[in-house]
């Protein structure tokens, strides 16, 4: 228990380091917390950035935040996998940043290459299935239908062709709809103004990242 708590701690630190935040310090000299949909996202200041920080931001929020911790944690501390909830939690609260954060997205996606890359590659055709054919203008609403989908490609995996899920795995499906369920209240909060009874709102939030469509 107390390995777990350590743990957890590890990876809620390593996901509250705001790598989109110091990007916009350092290189736009300017506080994302401030501008467009005022969070720390990827999503808040990729629109800023040239080609070649971009790639470098995905690699610290994607890889190095969330698909070395997960691969290290799930192949040699699996006890542990759950605490990797934890690194979501970090970024989307970072104690860095007076418990603000971003949506989780990028770090999620990152945790699942780390969990298993055959998943994430199923899950990167089918995003962009949704991607092309329903010709969105920007990612974050194809990513989310395809993390809402993972139940059904489980199903499907499990009864029939055992590529990704199968017994000894199913902690690993677990933890997915645990990523999913923690995507959804984040983007279902917004910016901490929170409107219990309008749906729409919370529709909004949810899908196209935004209070109105």
């Amino acid at each position: 228990m107390i390995n777990f708590i350590i743990c957890s701690v590890v990876c809620y630190f390593i996901g509250s380091i705001p790598n989109s935040y110091y990007f916009g310090k350092y290189f736009l000299n300017t506080n994302i917390l401030n501008q467009g949909t005022r969070h720390s996202g990827l999503s808040n200041i990729y629109i800023f950035l040239s080609y070649k920080k971009i790639l470098l931001l995905l690699f610290f929020e994607v890889i190095l935040k969330g698909t070395i911790p997960a691969y290290i944690i799930y192949n040699f501390y699996s006890e542990y996998i759950y605490s990797l909830l934890f690194i979501i939690l970090g970024h989307n609260w970072s104690f860095f940043i007076k418990f603000k954060g971003g949506k989780g997205l990028a770090v999620s996606i990152g945790i699942i290459i780390g969990l298993n890359y055959k998943l994430f590659f199923m899950l990167l055709f089918i995003f962009l299935i949704f991607w092309a054919v329903m010709k969105f203008k920007d990612s974050s609403l194809p990513w989310i239908i395809t993390f809402i989908v993972i139940p059904f490609i489980y199903i499907v995996d499990y009864k029939f062709l055992n590529l990704i899920f199968y017994e000894k795995n199913f902690n690993l499906f677990k933890i997915i709809l645990m990523i999913l369920l923690l995507l959804i209240i984040r983007r279902s909060l917004g910016n901490r103004n929170i409107y219990i009874f309008n749906y729409k709102i919370i529709l909004n939030r949810l899908f196209f990242d935004r209070e109105i469509k």
